[in-house]
């Protein structure tokens, strides 16, 4: 296998730009250290399995020529068995006489869970020995420690606090944009030609881990021609049985009359605001444009995964209310600029979203919604979705101030008391947000509902449709009235 270095991972430029400054430090550490600065002890790379944490690791070690020595439990059930390997790791990094990570996979398997009423010996002794070490590594020492975990929220809070892991990085599920790039990896380093391209591929994907992709692509790769060539339906095939981990079975025209139905109300919704590139598509729960997919697959990357935080609490609040600003201006003007615009093929754009894309995002979302009560006449309870992403929205543009300061709440306030009058007010300025961009997007649905009604039996029976094939449907029904 070739040696990990940035060029392997596929995506996620924001943690990627993080573990080069990281790296950065480490190979400049002298410098750092002659101004007074601490190394870092510890890194927690977190977040769901397959994500490549491991990878990100590996790439720390390669660019930064550490030496890594692994805790490898393997079979390893017995406590002192376990806490004289996890010490004698650390001895051997300590005399190796060079730069070293001391590498821990999945380090919460064997830990206490934070927040259990009873917690074993067994995991209090390991987190001991694990603890003394990490406090053992002078910050003159060439050791540091890196871990992955797939369940941060229950890492014990005596590990995690600075001082011993100094950084955690969360490498999540891969976005639209990263799904993208990852495929696009994958599919170059094989032989074989892909009728569907890897753009269109990743629109369908989302809330598959980068693990799943890469099945993906192998699975596309077994069955391609003697020509190596993978036709769309061989390609379509192969993402639903790894989607629904089994063989699948043929869903009823009805079922994607309604999923082209939603997801083509979503779709004119979108072009009313964005004339981009798009995919016509009854799988998963995607808009059908790439702008607009890219800002929701911030909030759903699963698009089918109830994502919405119910743990949530506001009744507890205490303390005077604060005064609220009542008046919103649903078409006030972005709160962020763009940095950059629609790039090429091999670039997905980058920018900073502002209040105005954010609200969009909302009214398409519910482009879906408005679709199903103007066309068919009936909402599916497919809906609750749509409803806890466009809370997920609003919660986030809370927490960014985009409704102003006074308005602004945040999860990370874990000591604060939000006062009820407070909450309520806030409740009530989210649903007046919800209601008003509902309302914009069944008047556009209104507005396109003879369109919706031809593609929707096409859609249907198709199962996707792509650009150059659906502009011409759309001009012989008359194209979308903005």
């Amino acid at each position: 296998m070739n040696t990990p270095t940035f060029e392997s991972i596929a995506g996620y430029e924001r943690e990627k730009a993080e573990l080069k400054r990281l790296c950065e430090v480490f190979k400049d550490r002298e410098r750092y250290e002659n101004m007074g600065a601490r190394m870092p002890k510890g890194i927690i790379f977190y977040g769901d399995a397959g994500t490549g944490k491991t990878l990100f690791a590996k790439v720390l070690a390669n660019e930064c020529g550490l030496e890594t020595f692994c805790i490898d439990l393997g079979d390893v059930e017995d406590t002192s068995a376990i806490c004289k390997l996890i010490r004698e790791t650390f001895e051997a990094a300590d005399s190796c006489g060079k730069q070293a990570m001391v590498f821990f996979d999945e380090v919460d398997k064997v830990l206490p869970c934070y927040g259990e009423n009873y917690v074993t010996d067994r995991a209090k002794t390991i987190l001991s020995q694990l603890l003394t070490l990490i406090d053992g590594m002078e910050s003159s020492s060439r050791i540091i420690f890196v871990g992955t975990c797939n369940d941060y929220e229950n890492l014990p809070t005596t590990l995690i606090r600075p001082g011993r892991i100094d950084k955690k990085i969360a490498i999540g599920m891969p976005s639209l944009s990263s799904r993208t790039a990852i495929l696009k990896m994958y599919a170059e380093r094989t032989a074989c030609t892909f009728e569907m391209p890897m753009k269109e591929l990743a629109s369908l994907t989302a809330g598959f881990s980068c693990a799943t992709l890469e099945t993906l692509i192998n699975e596309c790769v077994l069955c391609s021609d003697k020509d190596g060539f993978v036709p769309r339906e061989r390609i379509r095939q192969r993402f639903f049985e790894i989607e629904r981990e089994d063989i699948p079975r043929k869903r009823s025209l009805a079922d994607d009359t309604i999923r082209a139905c939603r997801n083509l109300g979503s779709f004119v919704v979108a072009c009313t605001f964005d004339e981009g590139d798009y995919t016509l598509s009854v799988d998963g729960d995607t808009c059908c444009n790439d702008f607009f997919d890219s800002i929701l697959s911030d909030f759903d990357s699963g698009y089918c995964e109830d994502e919405f935080d119910d743990d949530i609490d506001f009744s507890q609040g205490l303390g005077d209310d604060d005064d609220f600003d009542d008046d919103f201006d649903g078409d006030e003007e972005d709160c962020g600029k763009a940095t950059g615009s629609v790039c090429d093929e091999e670039k997905p754009f980058a920018r900073l979203y502002g209040k105005t894309d954010y609200l969009r995002a909302i009214a398409v979302r519910l482009g879906g919604m408005a679709a199903e009560e103007i066309v068919l006449g009936e909402l599916y309870e497919n809906i609750k979705y749509d409803l806890n992403v466009a809370d997920e929205i609003l919660f986030s543009m809370s927490e960014l101030g985009m409704f102003g300061i006074p308005r602004r709440y945040s999860e990370k306030r874990n000591d604060v008391c939000y006062p009820d009058a407070w909450t309520e007010q806030l409740f009530a300025l989210f649903d007046r947000v919800l209601e008003e961009q509902y309302e914009l997007a069944k008047e556009i649905v209104a507005k396109n509902r003879g369109v919706i009604k031809k593609l929707m039996p096409v859609l249907a029976e198709k199962g996707t449709l792509s650009k150059e094939e659906a502009e011409p449907l759309l001009k012989k029904f008359g194209g979308i009235r903005k």
